[in-house]
């Protein structure tokens, strides 16, 4: 019986999972303290919470608008030159921002950061599909497990260090930094060899042929409602910039958002790379556990929306990043062991598109109700713990039906 390698292992021995995984680290390093700029700008121009929406609703949003394109894209051309272009596209609209910062204009801002996103849509899923596409399948589930986990430090120390940086260099340093990183990803990505599609999907090469594809299996779909299932919760997530700079007026500033997004990070690390060496990597394993993942997360949900002082609601975001990063990590092992690699492309480009579009959905939703009805954060918090005991509930029924084990 063969041995799953470490995650050293595996990124010491296997050279073309190492440049994909750096590419990541770098990126996500990137995205996550250019995120705390971007709240940062809509909290100095405006004290809208729909304004905050605004930028999730541009971070995930054109995410879900590029899935029949990019999909079938990932599934036809050089999956390696898709990444290197959407890295370049980003590290120059890195500067737009910044030109929407000097402008003091939140509209330029949405539409730049749309824009950004736009490539994330493309590099996206093409980037999920390499990781099978570069490993075997010992080291798949690690290596996933390592994408999930290199996301979770990147959200801790990037989150960190962005409130760090936006204080000391200030926004347009945030921004030029942010462009910088993407252009380092490329370096990184650059030593790759060619990556088309694996094998030969036919005639149904159209995004309508792999959601056929995805409608033939009923284990495969049942999986890719999993992750915009856990996706709603981006409604607690626009509420927290309004715990780190307005619920506890002692501890409020881009300092202390930096610190809830890292407590955030590294409850996601744990859950993406500690969670498996618990439960092990079988199918089944995977399985069970995401009903209790989900619940673990409700009652974080609740102890947010109880929390006296900051360091409580760090501790909430921490363990609800725990249930979340494991929901991560096994719901896409389990796609990619179910999908086959001529539509690989398509199949996480659909997840991932119907992901980002219950984020949007939640957030926006969120962002008008609170300034509509003066609900509090605390309130948000709560329903939210009530929610994610809905697909904890429905999860096993599902599973139980359409699952091959």
């Amino acid at each position: 019986m063969s041995v799953a390698p470490s995650y050293w292992k595996l990124v010491t021995s296997n050279d073309n999972f190492r440049r994909v995984w750096l590419g990541e680290v770098v990126s996500f390093l990137g995205d996550w303290f250019s995120l705390i700029a971007l709240y940062t700008v809509v909290q100095e121009l405006t004290d809208s919470t729909t304004a905050l929406a605004g930028v999730i609703v541009g971070k995930t949003l054109p995410i879900f608008l590029m899935t029949p394109i990019a999909g079938p894209l990932a599934d036809r051309f050089d999956r390696r030159w898709i990444l290197i272009g959407s890295d370049i596209g980003r590290a120059v609209l890195a500067l737009g921002l910044m030109a929407a910062w000097q402008f003091e204009s939140l509209p330029l801002l949405y539409t730049v950061l749309s824009l950004q996103m736009c490539f994330a849509g493309l590099f996206i899923p093409a980037r999920t599909a390499v990781i099978a596409q570069v490993t075997d399948a010992d080291e798949l589930p690690v290596a996933m497990a390592l994408s999930g986990g290199t996301w979770s430090v990147m959200l801790a120390f990037g989150a960190a260090l962005g409130g760090l940086l936006t204080q000391i260099v200030g926004i347009h340093g945030a921004f030029l930094l942010d462009g910088l990183t993407y252009l380092l990803s490329v370096a990184f990505l650059w030593g790759l060899p060619s990556l088309p599609p694996e094998g030969k999907a036919g005639t149904e090469r159209g995004f309508v042929d792999g959601l056929r594809y995805v409608g033939r299996s009923p284990w495969l779909a049942t999986v890719l409602t999993v992750k915009p299932a856990m996706a709603v919760q981006s409604a607690v997530l626009v509420m927290l910039p309004v715990f780190g700079n307005g619920v506890f007026p002692k501890t409020a500033g881009p300092l202390f958002i930096g610190l809830l997004y890292s407590a955030r990070g590294l409850g996601a690390l744990l859950g993406s790379m500690g969670t498996r060496n618990l439960t092990g990597d079988s199918t089944r394993a995977m399985r069970l556990s995401l009903p209790v993942a989900f619940t673990g997360a409700a009652g974080s949900y609740v102890l947010i929306a109880w929390a006296p002082n900051l360091w409580v609601a760090a501790l909430g975001f921490f363990l609800a990043a725990v249930g979340t990063g494991t929901i991560w990590v096994f719901t896409g092992t389990l796609a990619q062991r179910a999908a086959d690699g001529p539509f690989r492309g398509r199949v996480f480009a659909l997840e991932w598109g119907l992901m980002t579009l219950a984020s949007a959905g939640s957030a926006w939703v969120a962002g008008v109700v609170v300034d509509a009805w003066s609900l509090s954060a605390r309130q948000v918090a709560l329903f939210m713990a009530v929610y994610m005991l809905v697909p904890a509930l429905l999860w096993p029924i599902a599973a139980a039906k359409t699952s091959p084990d």
